[in-house]
């Protein structure tokens, strides 16, 4: 690391002095150098942030039709486990909430549906994701499922909830990046982020308000209640 910034000063070093003399030479150009006229941001790229926009532009389809087919099979996965978690739920407040994905991803896939009648768009929501990236996204999104198939009680509210809160996070940044890549999508797309939004913040609430139970470890009995003793009443002579 100190060799590699002791590189770096000694560029610097001679660019900058090797400017001063052209300046101080008569008929030397006046001309600031190229690599001084760009931007700074221009000049050095962070790699991390390079990193996270190259792997946020994978998560999105390519092309229209695929991208609209990749928000089909998010709606539709939506909605399964929407209704999955109004029937399996112990908690009434999960269970509305996990009505309410239903409702609200169902008139998503409509407009998605609508949009690509107007353009004349055939698409198909079980396409197969065309990179390593979206591969993983949705094995670990069959893998939720399948998770979420054999919990139930607290627990399976638990999980819902938190695999709520991430998905609804990966499903925020690829339509916000689509927006940015397809902005003739604008019109459905502005209307769907905050209602992604909303579920997030939804889910985030609801997972902070169920605390887990206490489990007794195996052979030990929980403590039982103690029933409240009434104080003895003094004798009739020594009342006052």
């Amino acid at each position: 690391m100190k060799r590699s910034w002791g590189r770096w000063a000694l560029l610097g070093t001679l660019v900058v002095g090797g400017s001063a003399m052209a300046q101080g030479r008569p008929g030397a150009s006046q001309q600031i150098p190229e690599q001084q006229q760009q931007p700074h941001h221009q000049q050095k790229r962070d790699p991390m942030a390079l990193q996270a926009t190259q792997l946020g532009r994978a998560m999105v389809a390519d092309g229209v039709p695929a991208f609209l087919s990749q928000l089909q099979r998010i709606n539709e996965t939506e909605i399964t486990l929407g209704e999955l978690a109004h029937e399996k739920a112990s908690s009434p407040s999960v269970q509305q909430y996990g009505e309410h994905m239903v409702q609200d991803h169902r008139k998503a896939q409509q407009q998605i549906a609508d949009l690509a009648k107007q353009r004349n768009l055939r698409l198909d929501p079980m396409m197969e994701p065309t990179n390593d990236v979206q591969r993983r996204l949705l094995s670990a999104t069959d893998a939720t499922k399948a998770k979420l198939s054999v919990l139930q009680g607290q627990i399976y509210d638990q999980q819902y909830l938190a695999s709520q809160v991430a998905s609804h996070d990966e499903t925020i940044q690829i339509v916000t990046i689509g927006r940015q890549l397809y902005p003739e999508l604008a019109p459905v797309l502005d209307g769907l982020l905050p209602r992604l939004q909303e579920h997030r913040r939804q889910a985030y609430q609801l997972l902070g308000q169920i605390q887990p139970q206490p489990q007794a470890q195996a052979g030990q009995p929980q403590p039982q209640p103690q029933p409240q003793q009434k104080q003895a009443r003094p004798p009739a002579g020594e009342r006052r």
